[in-house]
């Protein structure tokens, strides 16, 4: 049952394709007829009873006045024009309201630039205060490697460090290096 309801769909499918494309085979044939038909009539009608390209209208003066209704009122408006320019009150008014938008669109965009560049100053402010109020690295590091820093300056080994301080290896060796470069540092200072 299912093969033959299949079989009777792709049949109605098969005849509908049939004739769709029978349909543009006869509307392409009747076009092709009405073009031939067409350039028939007009091979026999003489070109100088048709004006098909009207003299253009004269340019307007350097001033001239244009009337423009406002409000259903009419009224008299002078405008000075130059002879390459239309009134075209309209495209201006478009223009007009594109340019408003584009400026409206650049100060909001400024205007976050700004609060931006004041909250960039305000932290730049806090880091340097935080930077100057702490010689050398121990303000860089966490408040937990203090005692480590401390006895690495001394000159404590970093295994005695990580036993003392419960911290790693690793972590004391990376202090040991820290106050050997921050010593390294202060010593080139005192000598220039």
């Amino acid at each position: 049952m299912k093969q033959m309801i299949w079989s009777v769909v792709a049949l109605l499918l098969i005849y509908g394709g049939w004739q769709f494309l029978r349909a543009l085979r006869l509307g392409e044939r009747r076009r092709l007829n009405l073009l031939g038909r067409e350039q028939n009539a007009l091979k026999g009608l003489d070109e100088d009873l048709f004006n098909y390209a009207p003299i253009p209208a004269k340019e307007p003066e350097a001033a001239t006045t244009v009337i423009v209704e406002s409000n259903s009122r009419p009224a008299d408006v002078e405008r000075n024009l130059s002879p390459n320019q239309t009134p075209n009150a309209f495209a201006a008014e478009l223009e007009i309201q594109r340019l408003r938008r584009e400026i409206d669109d650049l100060r909001d965009a400024m205007q976050s630039q700004r609060q931006e560049i004041d909250t960039l100053r305000l932290e730049m402010k806090h880091a340097t205060a935080r930077l100057t109020a702490a010689p050398g690295i121990s303000s860089a590091m966490s408040p937990e490697y203090d005692e480590a820093l401390a006895l690495a300056r001394r000159g404590v080994l970093a295994d005695v460090i990580a036993s003392r301080c419960g911290i790693s290896r690793a972590e004391a060796d990376l202090v040991t290096s820290l106050a050997a470069r921050s010593h390294r540092r202060g010593a080139e200072g005192r000598l220039s």
